[in-house]
């Protein structure tokens, strides 16, 4: 009795070494603010602020469009894939290249999550410092300690914090874009500012570059 109870405690409710078993599995909505959540991240959206500026108006619309029919394919394929399976990268990784094989994707994965950890750490610290007037250290500390409390909590931590934080993105996002749209006199006069650096074929690649990993 004692050993199961022992068990009992340490039990993994994210299910990181097994396929999550079909009565464990989130609904909808959850998911829904937990993606969403990932979308609204700060280097994704500067992306929208490069297109803006390298692209008109209707080079924008085309890369914006086939960038995201490509991601919808590209997600839309592996959310299918987990769905059946219940299996996470990682798990699915190994079905597909064996233990050691899937030592590589692991690690890329790894290391791109690392550089979207501190990116997105520094690109909320360091406007917001300047802002507050406070040290961009201190808030990077504060950032980064609530952005892994969050992960340690697993996937019930992420869907409190998307709760919370999506509608509230959604809300402050859609204002910045009226205001900014009306201060720079209306999307015509804002992209006919734009400089031509981008081409429509890297405009795509940094639509679906942006969040793919």
């Amino acid at each position: 009795m004692a050993a199961k109870t022992e068990k009992e405690k340490h039990v993994d409710i994210d299910y990181s070494l097994e396929s999550v078993p079909k009565t464990s599995r989130k609904k909808f909505w959850p998911m829904f603010f937990i993606m969403l959540g990932f979308t609204f991240f700060s280097a994704s959206m500067s992306v929208g602020a490069k297109l803006g500026n390298g692209l008109d108006f209707k080079g924008f619309s085309i890369a914006v469009l086939i960038g995201s029919t490509i991601l919808s394919v590209y997600t839309g394929v592996l959310g299918y894939i987990g769905s059946k399976t219940g299996m996470s990268l990682d798990l699915l990784a190994q079905r597909s290249f064996g233990k050691y094989g899937s030592f590589l994707p692991s690690a890329l994965i790894t290391f791109t999550q690392i550089g979207w950890f501190g990116v997105g750490v520094a690109m909320f610290a360091v406007p917001a410092a300047d802002v507050l007037g406070v040290s961009p250290i201190l808030l990077v500390a504060i950032a980064g300690a609530c952005m892994t409390a969050s992960a340690y909590f697993g996937v019930k931590g992420l869907e409190i914090v998307s709760y919370i934080s999506v509608p509230l993105i959604a809300i402050l996002g859609i204002y910045s874009m009226i205001t900014s749209t009306n201060e720079g006199g209306g999307l015509v006069a804002i992209f006919a500012k734009n400089s031509g650096e981008l081409s429509i074929f890297a405009g795509v690649g940094l639509v679906s570059g942006s969040f793919v990993s």
